[in-house]
C-alpha cells in the first residue's frame, strides 16, 4: 500500500450557489475515541481525528464533511499516510463517496408507497478510471441502501405486501425480472408457515422474487428476507412499548431489496436470487393461535407455541421453496428475528449462524469489509430440545427464552437440505437506534444491504481463487 498522504478533492453541486468556496480538511490521528471536528487549526480549515480509523470511520468522514461545511463548493482533503495506508485508495474513495452520498438524505412522509431515494450529488476531481469506478460504486451503494431505508421508514397503513411489491416494481431495477406469489397461488402450493401467519390480517401476502440472471453466471445465491411488514405479535400480542417499531419487522426483506439494485448495477458475475417472504402479522377471529398445528411447504408439521415467533414460519417455508425452484450454490437469510439477539449483542453486532465454516467466514469478512458486522452463535445440540413436541413433528420455539436466537436458527435448520451451503443472520437490533453513527442520525438504517452485496463481491473472490 502507499505510504504518501493521499489527497481527494471533491465538488459538490449546490442549487442556486454561485460563489465558489473551498475547504480544505486535515485526516489524522488523535486522542478521542470518536471522530472529532476541530476548525481551529493553521493550515487547515479544520482538522478531524480520532484515535482508530476503521471502515466505519471513513463512511463517517463522508458524512461529517458534507453536513459540517454546507456553504463550500470543494471540499480538500488530505489523509495523513499512517491513516492512508491501513485501506486501499479505492476502498478510500467507495466508503468516502458512500458517506458524501448520504448527506442530504431525510425521510419524508408520502401516502404513496413509492420511493423517493435523494443523493448528494458530489464529482472526484482529477481522478482516473479506476478512481471514478471506486466513487460511483460508492454512490450505487448508497442507492441501494437508500431503497432499503425508505421501505423500513414507511408506516404499516402504505406500505403492507402488495404495495411493498409495488413499490419495488416501480423501482425498474435494470436486469432485474421481477415476479410474486399471491395468496391463492401460496396456499395451493401449500405454504402453510407463510399463510399462517399472513390469516389473521385483512392485507394479502406476497411472495416477491428477484431475479438477477447475467450470462453465464459463476454459481447461484439466494437471499430471503423475512418482510412482516407489520407485527403486532397476533394473538400473543405484543406490549405496547416500541410496538410502533414494528414496522420495521421487514427490514431483512428491504435489505435483499437494496443488495439486488447494488448487485444488478454493479453487474456482478453471478446469478442472485432475491425472495421477501412479506406478510401483516395481525390479531383477528382468523388469527392463528398457540397451540395450533400448521403443515408447512415441507410437510412438516409445526406446533405454534408463540404467535409473536412469526418470522421463522416465514422463512422456512421460503427457505424450503428457494432450494426446491433454484437449486442455490449458496443460501442466504436475513431477518429481523429474535429480541435476545440485541440483548446479547446490543448495536454491536449481528448474529450469524449456518452449516458451513467457510460460508460463515465469507460472511465475517464481509460484515468487516463495509463495516456491518456479524458474531457467530451455535445452533443444535442442546437448542434441539426446545423444538421438540408431543403434538407435531416439531415445534417452532420455547416457552422460555432462554438462547432464543440460537432456538430459531436451529429451527430454520429443519428446513436445509443436507447439501445446501446456508447461513442465517439475525439483525434484530441493527435496522433502527443506530445514532451512534454519523451516517444515521435518525430513523432506519437498511442495515443488511451492504453486508449482502459484499458478501457477494467475497464469494465472487474466492471462487476465482479457487480457479
Amino acid at each position: 500500500m502507499n505510504s504518501n498522504p493521499l489527497t481527494l478533492t471533491l465538488t459538490f453541486s449546490r442549487e442556486h450557489q454561485c460563489d465558489q468556496l473551498t475547504r480544505t480538511l486535515h485526516l489524522t490521528l488523535g486522542e478521542h475515541s470518536t471522530l472529532t471536528v476541530n476548525q481551529d487549526v493553521s493550515d487547515f480549515n479544520a482538522e478531524i481525528s480520532k484515535r482508530v480509523i476503521a471502515v466505519a470511520d471513513i463512511q463517517d468522514v463522508g458524512y461529517l464533511i458534507a453536513t459540517t461545511f454546507t456553504q463550500a463548493t470543494t471540499l480538500q482533503l488530505c489523509i495523513d499516510a499512517d491513516i492512508a495506508a491501513r485501506f486501499k485508495r479505492q476502498q478510500w474513495l467507495k466508503w468516502l463517496s458512500f458517506g458524501l452520498a448520504l448527506s442530504n438524505y431525510h425521510y419524508r412522509h408520502s401516502n404513496s408507497p413509492l420511493l423517493t431515494p435523494t443523493l448528494a450529488d458530489f464529482t472526484l476531481l482529477n481522478a482516473d478510471a479506476s478512481d471514478n469506478t471506486a466513487f460511483e460504486n460508492g454512490k450505487i451503494l448508497a442507492h441501494s441502501q437508500l431503497i432499503a431505508r425508505e421501505l423500513t421508514n414507511k408506516p404499516g397503513n402504505i406500505l403492507y405486501p402488495q404495495s411493498f411489491v409495488e413499490a419495488v416494481a416501480a423501482l425498474a431495477i435494470n436486469n432485474i425480472e421481477l415476479s410474486y406469489l399471491n395468496d391463492a397461488m401460496m396456499l395451493k402450493q401449500g405454504f402453510g408457515g407463510l399463510m399462517s401467519i399472513a390469516q389473521g390480517s385483512d392485507r394479502e401476502a406476497r411472495l416477491l422474487c428477484l431475479d438477477y440472471h447475467p450470462q453465464d453466471p459463476k454459481f447461484t445465491v439466494a437471499l430471503v428476507g423475512k418482510g412482516v411488514t407489520f407485527d403486532s405479535g397476533g394473538i400473543s400480542i405484543k406490549q405496547p412499548r416500541y410496538m410502533s417499531t414494528m414496522k420495521v419487522d421487514m427490514g431483512g426483506a428491504a435489505a435483499v431489496v437494496g443488495a439486488l439494485n447494488a448487485i444488478a448495477q454493479l453487474q456482478l458475475p453471478i446469478r442472485v436470487i432475491g425472495l421477501c417472504g412479506l406478510v401483516e402479522n395481525m390479531p383477528s377471529g382468523k388469527a392463528i393461535k398457540p397451540g395450533d398445528v400448521v403443515t408447512m411447504l415441507n410437510k412438516t408439521n409445526v406446533e405454534i407455541i408463540t404467535t409473536d415467533a412469526e418470522g421463522r414460519m416465514v422463512l422456512a417455508d421460503v427457505l424450503h421453496y428457494a432450494q426446491q425452484h433454484y437449486q442455490p450454490d449458496y443460501l442466504v437469510d436475513i431477518a429481523t428475528l429474535t429480541g435476545g439477539t440485541g440483548i446479547a449483542l446490543g448495536k454491536a453486532y449481528a448474529s450469524l449462524m449456518g452449516n458451513d465454516n467457510n460460508l460463515i467466514a465469507s460472511a465475517q469478512t464481509a460484515g468487516q469489509a463495509c463495516s456491518e458486522p456479524l458474531w457467530p452463535m451455535p445452533t443444535g445440540g442442546m437448542f434441539t430440545t426446545a423444538l421438540e413436541s408431543d403434538f407435531a413433528d416439531l415445534r417452532h420455539g420455547s416457552e422460555e427464552p432462554d438462547g432464543s436466537p440460537c432456538v430459531a436458527a436451529t429451527f430454520l435448520e429443519h428446513f436445509i437440505q443436507p447439501d445446501q451451503k446456508w447461513i442465517h443472520i439475525d439483525s434484530a437490533a441493527m435496522s433502527l437506534g443506530m445514532n451512534h453513527r454519523k451516517i444515521y442520525p435518525r430513523a432506519t438504517t437498511g442495515y443488511g444491504t451492504l453486508l449482502l452485496t459484499e458478501l457477494c463481491q467475497q464469494l465472487i473472490l474466492q471462487d476465482r481463487l479457487h480457479q
